[in-house]
């Protein structure tokens, strides 16, 4: 067998910290996440969103701080938990927002979470629109908090009805992390709505798959046709995050798309729905991709779906013996075990 600089254990550890990135860049992290797309429990409606948020304080200071532009998120993500919810004055909400670092402001704002101010939101308000979306986001869940979430919700919905698609942007990001059903219908109705640019759809896609309700499935479905790789991909990635949603069929004409980011994120789609019928088109990824990253993925996800080793079995072994990726080769021979003995 080919020389293989990294341990079947390297590989499997590699796919999960790989599989973890993917979904930060999503904006979406969860414990499950880093243990191969797991699903999670959904977010509530906005109230009962509120009244859980102090037990998913710790995930969701790791998606702020992993969209955002940290230089030292691993330091804060350890430290976060000592101080979320404690302490916290206006002035160090101020001057946190004052000098510009994403860091100061997510973990003050975090700190700040249980903070009686209502001179605190003037000073909040505004990073609805930082050009950080994790600021954006940590922003939203604050004023969620507070008697004055009622009408920022009707502010971004109102923006999902302007032809601004910065600000329409921003508004998907705030109604994301608010997570109110009742965003579901205007957010469906922007993300196939032309006047705005991919970067704003992909956002409302996102937010979708963050409110994860039922409802939230049909626009998802209807953006996995969109033509922009940017929407098709963020629709795939929020799409497997809604509660019930399990037909990754509707992924497996995607496993061939033109983009690298959307086979990567249908593979993932598949992956985590199990989708036996995405066998032969992972075995064909496998072969014949140029892009090893989703060569790598597809070895990987013919283990996960416990495809037939008559149908994965020899594309797996011709992979670990001869791929000239290390990292498919270790992924391959790793997925060759976990392989079923059905036809």
């Amino acid at each position: 067998m080919r020389g293989n600089p990294c341990s079947e254990n390297d590989a499997k550890k590699d796919m999960k910290n790989d599989t973890k990135n993917d979904m930060n860049n999503e904006t979406m992290v969860s414990a499950a996440d880093s243990a191969a797309i797991a699903r999670t429990g959904g977010p509530n409606a906005m109230n009962n969103h509120h009244s859980t948020a102090s037990r998913r304080r710790v995930s969701r200071f790791a998606r702020w701080t992993a969209t955002g532009i940290a230089a030292s998120a691993s330091l804060l993500m350890a430290a976060a938990p000592a101080h979320a919810g404690r302490g916290g004055s206006p002035q160090a909400i101020a001057s946190a927002i004052s000098s510009g670092s994403a860091d100061a402001i997510k973990a003050e704002l975090e700190r700040a979470e249980y903070l009686a101010c209502a001179a605190c939101v003037d000073y909040v308000l505004p990073l609805v629109d930082n050009g950080d979306v994790g600021i954006r986001q940590v922003a939203a869940w604050w004023l969620a908090r507070r008697g004055t979430s009622r009408q920022v919700f009707r502010d971004m919905l109102t923006r999902l009805g302007q032809p601004d698609s910065v600000k329409a942007r921003n508004a998907a990001d705030v109604l994301g992390e608010l997570a109110n059903p009742q965003a579901i219908d205007a957010l469906g109705a922007a993300l196939s709505n032309p006047t705005f640019d991919a970067e704003a759809r992909a956002a409302m896609a996102r937010a979708l798959g963050t409110i994860r309700r039922p409802a939230a499935a049909a626009p998802l479905r209807t953006a996995l046709g969109d033509p922009q790789a940017a929407v098709r991909e963020a629709a795939l990635s929020a799409i497997r995050k809604v509660d019930g949603f399990r037909d990754g069929s509707v992924a497996v004409p995607l496993l061939a798309d033109a983009a690298e980011g959307v086979r990567v994120q249908a593979i993932f789609t598949v992956a985590e729905l199990r989708t036996m019928a995405a066998a032969p088109v992972l075995v064909q990824a496998l072969q014949s991709d140029p892009s090893a990253a989703v060569r790598k993925r597809a070895a990987w996800a013919l283990g996960e779906i416990h495809a037939p080793a008559s149908v994965a079995g020899p594309a797996l072994g011709q992979a670990a013996e001869s791929d000239s990726s290390p990292m498919v080769r270790s992924l391959a021979l790793a997925a060759i075990s976990k392989l079923s003995q059905g036809q």
